[in-house]
């Protein structure tokens, strides 16, 4: 059995990105330029975002005397009215819709998270059914308690809560699978293109056609914020795909412990 269950994690994971989208819409300059990503960041030699402010650990000790108090006042005046980086009008809205997407996809993974939930209960199930079988063997007698046999589930409820189950395994693991591929491409699109390419600026091209723009546009991703967000994913969800397939190997278990369970009967 995993440390964490899947039906943990996913919650925990559902939380975490409440968490994020409440970030996003009250100072999202603050969870985007993070100590984690700005240290993730330049250990990759990933640029910056250029809606986030490039902040570092340093800044508050590089300066002394009035000249701190004087631009960390002219920073924070430009941050309340607006004029800072990343907290114009478009970023706002950015944020704003990027923050729903958070909320309805944190609430529809912490709810159906709950079909996961019913593996301790299955396992319980077989555990009490293989013990009282056992007790019946080992007493040699043909009769049973009712406390037993009406705690016992029926095998039509059983085979539906096990298809449930199933079903609910087989549908995590291959949206983890997409996540971890398609977080692991974005990360290596973004270290092997544009891992060193911090201080150089998207060139602006005089040409007028389409895959041109569409091309400049991809290229903004590229940044560390995305990196961070990207190898989070591929972490999580590479987790939760390595947990699901070893309590589906419990769940083999407990069917060989029922299928013995019902061969001794």
């Amino acid at each position: 059995m995993a440390l964490l269950s899947s039906t943990l994690l996913l919650r925990t994971h559902s939380l975490t990105l409440l968490t994020c989208a409440y970030y996003l819409l009250t100072s999202p300059i603050h969870l985007l330029s993070s100590t984690p990503i700005w240290l993730l960041g330049e250990s990759m030699s990933v640029r910056p975002a250029g809606y986030a402010p490039e902040i570092t650990p340093n800044d508050a000790s590089s300066t002394a005397g009035a000249s701190t108090r004087m631009s960390k006042n002219t920073n924070m005046k430009g941050l309340l009215a607006g004029q800072g980086k990343g907290t114009g009008q478009p970023e706002r809205e950015l944020f704003a819709f990027l923050a729903l997407l958070l909320v309805v996809y944190a609430v529809t993974q912490f709810l159906f998270a709950g079909d996961l939930s019913m593996l301790q209960s299955t396992a319980a199930t077989t555990a009490s059914s293989s013990s009282s079988t056992q007790a019946r063997s080992s007493r040699g007698t043909g009769v049973s308690s009712p406390r037993k046999d009406s705690t016992a589930k029926s095998p039509s409820r059983y085979a539906e809560e096990l298809h449930t189950l199933l079903t609910a395994q087989s549908r995590w693991l291959t949206l983890s699978a997409i996540h971890v591929l398609a977080s692991s491409t974005l990360v290596f699109w973004i270290y092997t293109f544009h891992s060193h390419s911090a201080s150089e600026a998207p060139s602006a091209t005089s040409s007028p056609e389409k895959w041109t723009s569409l091309l400049s546009g991809l290229n903004l991703l590229a940044n560390r914020v995305t990196f961070t967000v990207g190898l989070a994913d591929m972490l999580f969800w590479g987790y939760l795909w390595t947990v699901l397939k070893e309590e589906g190997r419990d769940i083999a278990k407990v069917l060989a412990r029922r299928r013995e369970t019902e061969d001794d009967e």
